[in-house]
């Protein structure tokens, strides 16, 4: 296939994509293999393009350095033909040019492998009596459009850039390919020629254009190139309200990013080190503020929780977060750690009710290889891995006794042996732990070591039921509502007021965890844009701590609170477990408990599956 018909074909199959055909001007190798890499159709190489990889502004190809189409040539047969063999390149050629006749400058073009021509330099930047001059010289456009038929006729690919109606009438009349409506030197960066028509003058200008074209041969392309368009958005403009099927551009692609780039490089490299001394205090005091952003709350209760953790986050001493299930007990010791002296350091986990108490020995300590069956290779233990930072002991209340003195030991002397060593390794750790037991009532229980609570509860904060802060809610609610919608990729839904009303009614015993579970679950399944109280669980909604209070004496309102408090619990286990097939693991993990809270739950309540019914 023929050079010219290829790009018409490429044209065209571009046009049925619905993408704009983009022409980059190029001088020099590196820029022509980056714009083809980066998706342009095509290349023209222009002398201009020469003079702005060398710093020069594009209008320096109108001076007399040199012979423009001589420097085509050059750097055209050089860096960019033999590296882009099978790719669109257009050359720029000076028609007025005295040492060349038109047929040997197509000779040259045709020789070099070039797909096809653009008038440039082009008179048509000229004005003023000098341009009067060349004219009555027959320097004029005139020579252009000559020398733009003879391309065609020679079967090259012709992209003419024209000024005004006339031009793009005499372009149009001899049968270009395109015609690129040329509205002047770009503008934008370090060095430009001066640009007085705007985006709409420039919009008129194209529509004239464009109109006179149609009038002797609609079929021709219409493209746009200079003046004010520099972003894709600028060009963007012209597509949606010319005829325009793409843009050409030089200086936009290569002037303006290469300025900006350079500057910008440079100035990170000169001031890099300084700006990374400035900003360590701030990304110290950003880091310390981190934490506080999870919890949601503005209620007193919720703002005395938030004034405790600020007055002990930065002491180095072991904290006890107490509370229920769901209430955010892994979130306040997140900004525990976050706002200490530690907060550069690691923050460790460990769920002390996961594991039974030989494998939770080797999860704290550590092990040495062969201390026993399977303990193929030594393993740092969680107190190793935190030193320096935080330990978090979560359901500490649920730690082995044996393991309990274990513990004490570190806390005391900062020392401690792996499984299976004699080596004793000391560590430099704050130990927070989180509990829903109540360690007091364990410890006179003797189901957890007096001397150890005393050690672990320096400090003791308790996070408040969401029964006790009800005000919070709608926080709660909006924050969960926007998470989901991102998470889901959801249209924006809204709680109907009757909705809000009752979910600040509810007594919710699974605290702030179970209220984003039933709104997780009421974004999904909900139609519209509000979720209505229907969408809610019927398990819940018949569970609500105000049904058929008003018919109570005030001396039954405590005991039916506290009995239905128990209620509450029992249906909202026996509905998780519906739904998880009563796969105990998976039901614990999502309502947030231990295996072993689940099944003493299940116990207490005396739950049992339903049974299979025999077909």
């Amino acid at each position: 296939m023929k050079k010219r018909e290829a790009i018409e074909k490429m044209i065209k199959n571009s046009l049925k994509m619905n993408k704009p055909l983009i022409g980059v001007a190029v001088g020099s190798g590196l820029f022509a293999k980056q714009a083809i890499k980066g998706g342009a159709d095509f290349l023209l190489a222009l002398s201009a393009g020469r003079f702005r990889s060398a710093g020069i502004p594009s209008i320096g190809c109108m001076m007399p350095f040199g012979n423009s189409n001589d420097m085509v040539f050059d750097f055209s047969d050089r860096e960019i033909l033999p590296r882009l063999k099978d790719k669109a390149v257009i050359c720029g050629i000076c028609a007025t040019d005295p040492n060349y006749t038109h047929e040997e400058l197509l000779q040259k073009v045709l020789r070099s492998g070039f797909s096809g021509v653009n008038n440039f330099p082009t008179i048509g930047l000229i004005d003023g009596q000098f341009r009067e001059w060349l004219e009555e010289s027959g320097l004029g456009y005139q020579q252009e459009v000559d020398f733009m038929q003879k391309a065609v006729e020679a079967n090259l690919f012709t992209i003419a850039f024209v000024f005004n109606e006339e031009q793009a009438r005499a372009m149009a009349k001899v049968g270009v390919d395109v015609i690129c409506a040329h509205f002047g030197w770009t503008r934008g960066g370090e060095k430009a020629g001066k640009v007085f028509s705007t985006i709409n003058e420039c919009l008129e200008m194209a529509e004239l254009i464009f109109t006179a074209v149609d009038q002797i041969n609609a079929k021709i392309f219409k493209m746009i190139y200079g003046g004010p368009i520099n972003t894709p958005e600028d060009a963007y403009f012209f597509y949606k309200n010319t005829q325009t099927i793409g843009y050409i551009g030089g200086s936009s692609f290569e002037r303006i990013p290469t300025e900006l780039a350079i500057l910008e490089t440079t100035d990170k490299f000169k001031n890099y080190y300084k700006l990374k001394q400035e900003n360590k205090h701030l990304k110290k005091e950003l880091l310390k503020k981190r934490g506080f952003d999870e919890i949601v709350g503005q209620s007193l209760l919720m703002q005395n929780m938030y004034e405790l953790i600020n007055k002990v986050a930065d002491k180095d001493v072991n904290v006890l977060v107490q509370g229920e299930s769901g209430t955010g007990k892994e979130l306040v010791v997140k900004a525990l750690h976050s706002n200490s002296k530690r907060y550069l350091g690691p923050l460790i986990k460990v769920n002390c009710a996961a594991l039974p108490p030989n494998l939770l020995e080797s999860e704290l300590f550590g092990h040495e290889k062969g201390a026993f069956t399977g303990a193929d290779k030594r393993r740092l233990g969680k107190f190793e891995l935190a030193n320096h930072g935080t330990l978090f002991l979560d359901e500490i209340g649920e730690m082995d006794l044996d393991l309990q003195a274990k513990v004490l030991r570190i806390i005391q002397q900062r020392e401690f042996e792996r499984v299976g060593g004699e080596k004793t390794i000391f560590v430099d750790v704050r130990i927070v732990c989180a509990t829903n037991v109540d360690l007091k009532e364990a410890v006179e229980k003797n189901l957890f070591r007096e001397d150890l609570y005393y050690r672990l509860n320096v400090v003791d904060i308790n996070t408040p039921p969401l029964r006790n802060h009800p005000e919070d809610i709608p926080l709660l609610c909006n924050r969960f509502l926007e998470e989901f919608k991102i998470k889901y990729q959801l249209e924006e839904k809204r709680l109907a007021p009757e909705t809000m009303a009752f979910l600040m009614e509810y007594a919710w015993p699974g605290n702030v965890r179970q209220l984003k579970h039933i709104l997780e679950r009421a974004v999904i399944l909900s139609d519209g844009d509000y979720i209505r109280r229907d969408d809610i669980p019927i398990g819940i909604l018949a569970a609500s701590k105000n049904q058929d209070m008003g018919l109570l004496s005030e001396r039954e309102v405590p005991r039916i609170l506290a009995t239905s408090k128990s209620q509450l619990e029992s249906n909202y286990i026996s509905e998780i477990l519906k739904e998880c097939h009563w796969n105990r693991t998976e039901t614990a993990k999502k309502i947030g408990i231990s295996r072993r809270t689940l099944y003493n739950k299940i116990a207490k309540y005396e739950l049992e599956p339903e049974p299979k019914t025999l077909v």
